[in-house]
């Protein structure tokens, strides 16, 4: 792909824009004819850029925040920030009509996963004595998509604070706290949607694979709240697990609907074989990653999702302005080439990037265990000879 390279040379000026001129490029930013307009084109990407850049130290600052009492609630959590993508805010300025760039409220996103609800719920008590979060006495905005899910089955607890940035311009960030299951979930989601085309994490996709999510976020539901799934005790998870489902045909029948949908296929290769593909995919550049020996720093990585292809190219920390203008010439130079996906991920992450990361790089194994759970629940509920005997 030699024409879609970006040698180091270049230079970038640093540059900053009105809020009118955020607002018209987000106006821009989905306009059909845009890529047919260059010079258009260039000022809105121009942009965007110093948009998005100046949300970075606000987002620093978030995740210092966390940094102060995180590890005492859950010592195995894992925080990632994330810059969103152009391709990413476009369809949002599509889905919600009226929005503005200018008052979009994750930019900026730091994203929060613990082991269970009751450290959700800790760091969100904690969180909400902050006053970085309120205007007038009432929060900025919160979403709480665990007590009520998305239509599609997200969930999710949604906060937005307030950070200031270097130049003392006020930038939204939006926390997502989480659990590894709902994780998982969305995660898997995310992987579908690379591989299949689909648009499931906007709730547009086929039919088959949009009941399935929601019906596995259900199930998780259930699980997750189960004294067995708190105490990390497998066996008695199981027993309570298949214990409620079996007493409720409307559960047992969802369980059935999710292990018919994972079980079909062509021939040995199921859906639930496919999404195991995906990820071996997706842990392949996970390795490519780790043989290189990269410190403190930035990776540009450019995956092919056809072929399988790999392009990356590193940068220092101080390098970090450069890292961003360089991402979003990239998106720009190949946002006609769907198959091509282009991140800029921290090298610094906690846990590293396949687990600061999963979007790109976790396999699917927590989501598929809990599957192998609700399919056993399937099978013993839709045998009722044997459904005492088995619990």
């Amino acid at each position: 792909m030699s024409s879609n390279k970006i040698t180091k040379n270049q230079t970038f000026t640093l540059m900053t824009f009105s809020k009118k001129d955020v607002i018209r490029a987000g106006e821009a930013l989905i306009n059909e004819n845009l890529l047919d307009e260059p010079i258009l084109l260039e000022k809105t990407m121009d942009v965007l850029t110093y948009w998005r850049d100046s949300h970075v130290t606000p987002l620093n600052v978030a995740q210092n925040l966390l940094n102060k009492f995180i590890y005492r609630i859950d010592k195995k959590a894992f925080i990632a920030k994330r810059l969103k993508r152009f391709e990413s805010i476009k369809k949002k300025l599509k889905r919600f009509k009226g929005m503005q760039l200018k008052n979009m409220q994750d930019i900026g996103g730091i994203r929060v996963v613990v082991e269970n609800l009751k450290q959700v719920d800790s760091i969100f008590k904690i969180l909400s004595n902050e006053h970085c979060f309120y205007n007038d006495g009432k929060f900025i905005k919160m979403d709480n998509y665990i007590l009520e899910p998305k239509e599609d089955g997200y969930r999710c607890l949604h906060i937005v604070g307030k950070f200031d940035n270097e130049f003392k311009e006020e930038r939204k960030i939006e926390f997502q706290i989480r659990t590894k299951l709902q994780h998982s979930w969305a995660t898997t989601l995310e992987i579908v949607d690379i591989f299949t085309g689909q648009n499931l994490k906007s709730n547009d996709g086929l039919y088959d694979y949009k009941k399935f999510f929601k019906d596995v976020s259900d199930q998780f539901q259930i699980i997750e709240n189960l004294e067995g799934f708190l105490e990390n005790d497998k066996a008695r998870l199981t027993r309570e697990y298949l214990t409620k489902i079996i007493q409720n045909q409307f559960l047992v029948k969802q369980c059935v609907d999710i292990k018919n949908f994972v079980d079909r296929g062509v021939g040995t290769i199921t859906l639930e074989k496919e999404l195991k593909i995906y990820c071996e995919s997706l842990n392949d550049l996970n390795k490519v990653l780790g043989a290189k020996s990269y410190k403190d720093g930035f990776v540009l990585i450019r995956l092919n999702v056809q072929t399988g292809k790999i392009e990356d190219e590193f940068f220092k920390s101080s390098d970090q302005t450069l890292a961003s203008q360089r991402y979003s010439q990239y998106e720009k130079l190949l946002s006609k080439n769907e198959k091509w996906i282009v991140a800029l991920l921290s090298t610094n992450a906690i846990g590293g990037l396949k687990e600061a990361y999963p979007n790109y790089f976790a396999d699917s194994e927590i989501f598929l265990s809990y599957i192998g759970l609700i399919k056993i629940a399937a099978m013993i509920g839709s045998a009722p000879k044997i459904k005492q005997e088995a619990v």
